[in-house]
């Protein structure tokens, strides 16, 4: 009888918290992440506006298939509506960006997008506890993103008068001060709960510390 070998199925990281599930991309999603990034609906929000090809998709998941990136499909209402990042993090300057985008028309105006970001910022914030500033970058004349980010706490970063894609500011500070007035009303529309659930198999595309807390909720 042949020995066959015992192949242990990873699972990637994935946060939960008020309805929404953030479940780290793989593989498996660069064409349907290509295909909404190249919809008009969505790039004209985006600073880059060419078309994506598959191995321009490709070459883009190598470079940020690692502990430093760390992408997201939402899933909310049992359907996947869009995307959720927090990239380029660094030890010394923490997360350098994050950014969201929804496309699904029909939950453009829905919690899904403010639920998934107070989320992930609970999970960056309150859980690995490794920074305490985020960035984003919105287009100036993306005035529903600006008023969404402001909302949260963002603020515009200085020297960004003029500049056309704008860096914007969170810190710790601010996100508590605002955040914590969201997370009430967030938790008030799921019922009371607001617990925040992760889950997710040790992987050297994971931070040591996010590997730790993976650890710990296993033992």
């Amino acid at each position: 009888m042949t020995n066959l070998p015992i192949i242990f199925q990873r699972s990637l990281l994935t946060i939960k918290q008020y309805g929404v599930t953030l479940r780290r991309i793989t593989e498996n999603d660069l064409e349907l992440l290509r295909y909404w990034r190249n919809q008009q609906s969505v790039k004209i929000y985006m600073d880059y506006r060419d078309y994506i090809t598959p191995s321009m998709q490709k070459k883009w998941f190598e470079s940020v298939n690692n502990k430093f990136n760390y992408y997201f499909i939402i899933e909310f209402e049992g359907k996947q509506v869009g995307l959720i990042n927090a990239k380029n993090f660094s030890y010394e300057n923490g997360f350098g960006e994050g950014g969201i985008f929804i496309w699904d028309k029909d939950y453009i105006n829905s919690f899904a997008a403010v639920f998934s970001t107070l989320c992930l910022l609970n999970f960056v914030f309150f859980k690995v506890k490794l920074c305490t500033l985020s960035h984003a970058r919105i287009l100036n004349d993306n005035d529903r993103a600006i008023h969404y980010n402001q909302l949260i706490g963002y603020k515009l970063a200085p020297g960004q008068d003029g500049i056309y894609n704008q860096l914007y500011e969170l810190t710790l500070e601010d996100y508590i001060k605002n955040g914590h007035k969201l997370n009430k009303a967030a938790e008030q529309l799921n019922n009371g709960n607001g617990e925040l659930i992760y889950t997710g198999t040790v992987s050297e595309n994971n931070l040591d510390e996010i590997n730790n807390l993976l650890r710990t909720k296993s033992s």
